[in-house]
């Protein structure tokens, strides 16, 4: 089931999504906004689980990549495990 919304943005967003729509061959706008939710989505899953990205540049150095996505990180779940393999307690 779909939903229409209207939003409004300034010219300059949507000048940025039909670049975005021309430079990734989407069919339309919402196409676009579709697969930046998405992005979105799986990036704010990602950091909630503790994972940090990092980028290369073409000279090797790395540095750590930062969205500006607020979501709580979950904390790490431990088991113990006995020598023989089997959760203990």
């Amino acid at each position: 089931m779909s939903k229409r919304i209207n939003i409004v943005l300034p010219e300059r967003s949507n000048s940025r999504l039909e670049d975005l729509k021309s430079r990734t061959d989407a069919s339309s706008v919402t196409e676009v906004v579709k697969h930046a939710l998405m992005t979105y989505e799986s990036l704010a899953d990602h950091i909630g689980e503790g994972v940090t990205f990092t980028g290369h540049k073409p000279n090797g150095e790395t540095f750590a990549v930062e969205f500006m996505i607020d979501v709580a990180v979950k904390e790490p779940h431990l088991h113990v495990v006995s020598s023989e393999g089997r959760e203990a307690g």
